[in-house]
């Protein structure tokens, strides 16, 4: 076991086990009662196990993605079709910047709103091209979001199966992704967070694929280069593969390897490039086109800092930050007057180390946002109640089974492959630790979550599949021993 293993999975289990306390405790406040809680949390998990069960072993590799793709596709689709709610706060800006983009009219980009986040552009921008092709019919751009949701399903399955090297992981991750409440309900909601995901995952997925291939490295570039311009936490999947790789490139240095060390700094470099030169060709034609006089790498500097550090709001988005802002204006004044809180509130430190342990378990231990944002204009606080009552006892049992996958992954060293996404998981938590806090924000990395957590899943599945009936017996012999 190498030491970065150890390094990355003490830490993920540090993660696991906090979160898995605080959703717990947030559960038990749900449910108001620890026996309706310790209830809800074996239903599911009897639920979650059969379906496990008959998803391995049941079906083959073909009709699992038929059947489970096809339930998760109709979930998805029912679920836009019966909810009608609009779009609101951020969401209704860049729609309604996108309606007159696709009429050809961009007087949008002088507002305050993308003057101060120019880089908002690029989701507008795809939002109009829907529109212009299909017309302005907001249940087209929600069907997409579905359609990015499923094309994520299927490469999670994919790389979950690559980096453990066994089928079952990469259905157990497709499974949970599918059905996880939040992300059925998202798709409602026009949110830049299901292309996004979409693009960074297959950019990782890429980089797995291909390791003696430098088109592919080149591809993984473009996929998180374009994500990057849907939702700006590109960075974070870059430092995550040099994280990955930089490691391996010194090993290979230091030993007699130094002409692949040199190849692959070769790859991690053209993926790096390519990143920088998709953000440049967009904001270059953005500007020539006429869309916008400001660069997408323009914008508030310290705005999120700022807000990320407010002890009184939990790091979270607040009128009073909003309106200190809005005294200055746009440019280098408005720079100083954010650096200056930001100083003030970094003054005293155990305030910002009490501050930080909130964000982490408001972040990551608290109900999920989404029936909020999908439910929102709906007046509909019952259903809003009972989705998050389904929701929390599964959350619960991901976090326990991070727990579980991270022991594991110390224990047995092995899964090398899943250090690239435990690292990206880790940098994102880490930024949010700095930055505004909101649990919807944690629908970024779910997906790597849910992935890295299926290795424990399939750990307990595996001790309790030899007291369930199985027709696959000679399959599970030859199944990788746990």
């Amino acid at each position: 076991m190498t030491f970065r293993t150890r390094i990355l999975s003490a830490a993920g289990g540090l993660f696991f086990l906090t979160i898995l306390v605080s959703s717990l405790a947030n559960t038990m406040s749900i449910y108001a009662s620890v026996w309706k809680m310790l209830t809800a949390l074996a239903v599911t998990f009897i639920v979650v196990i059969f379906v496990i069960y008959w998803a391995t072993q049941r079906l083959s590799g073909k009709m699992f993605l038929i059947v489970f793709l096809t339930l998760g596709l109709a979930c998805r689709v029912g679920w836009i079709l019966w909810n009608p709610a609009l779009p609101e706060s951020d969401f209704l800006f860049m729609y309604n910047a996108a309606q007159e983009a696709a009429s050809g009219n961009f007087a949008y980009s002088d507002s305050p709103y993308y003057i101060s986040f120019p880089y908002q552009h690029g989701f507008t921008m795809y939002e109009a091209a829907v529109i212009r092709l299909f017309g302005n019919h907001l249940i087209v751009l929600k069907l997409f979001n579905v359609l990015f949701s499923i094309g994520t399903a299927v490469i999670l399955y994919f790389s979950a199966k690559k980096v453990f090297n066994n089928e079952n992981y990469g259905r157990i991750t497709a499974l949970i992704y599918l059905f996880y409440i939040p992300n059925i309900i998202m798709c409602s909601v026009l949110t830049n967070q299901h292309i996004s995901v979409f693009l960074f995952l297959l950019g990782c997925l890429l980089l797995l694929k291909g390791k003696d291939s430098f088109i592919y490295w080149l591809l993984a570039g473009l996929a998180i280069g374009l994500g990057n311009l849907m939702r700006p936490i590109g960075i974070v999947y870059l430092a995550g593969a040099a994280l990955f790789v930089l490691p391996m490139l010194w090993q290979l240095w230091r030993g007699s390897a130094k002409r692949q060390a040199g190849v692959m700094a070769g790859k991690l470099a053209g993926v790096i490039i390519v990143y920088y030169l998709v953000q440049l060709l967009a904001s270059a034609s953005l500007i020539s086109s006429g869309v916008t006089q400001h660069s997408l790498f323009e914008g508030e500097k310290y705005w999120k800092f700022m807000v990320g550090l407010n002890a009184e709001t939990n790091g979270s988005w607040n009128k009073d930050d909003a309106n200190y802002v809005n005294q200055y204006p746009y440019g280098e004044e408005r720079y100083q007057a954010e650096l200056i809180k930001i100083k003030e509130r970094l003054e005293d430190k155990s305030e910002v180390a009490a501050l930080l342990g909130r964000k982490l378990s408001i972040m990551w231990g608290s109900s999920d946002s989404a029936a909020y944002w999908s439910l929102r204009g709906l007046d509909n606080w019952e259903l809003e109640q009972k989705l998050q009552r389904w929701e929390g006892p599964m959350y619960v049992l991901m976090c326990a089974s991070g727990v579980i996958s991270m022991i594991a992954l110390w224990r047995s060293g092995k899964g090398e492959k899943a250090l690239l996404y435990l690292g990206l998981l880790l940098l994102y938590i880490g930024a949010h630790l700095l930055v505004e806090n909101q649990p919807r924000y944690r629908l970024d990395l779910i997906p790597v979550l849910i992935l890295l957590q299926s290795y424990g899943a399939y750990q307990v599945f595996s001790w309790l599949r030899t007291f369930l009936p199985s027709s696959a017996g000679r399959r599970r012999e030859r199944e990788i021993g746990m």
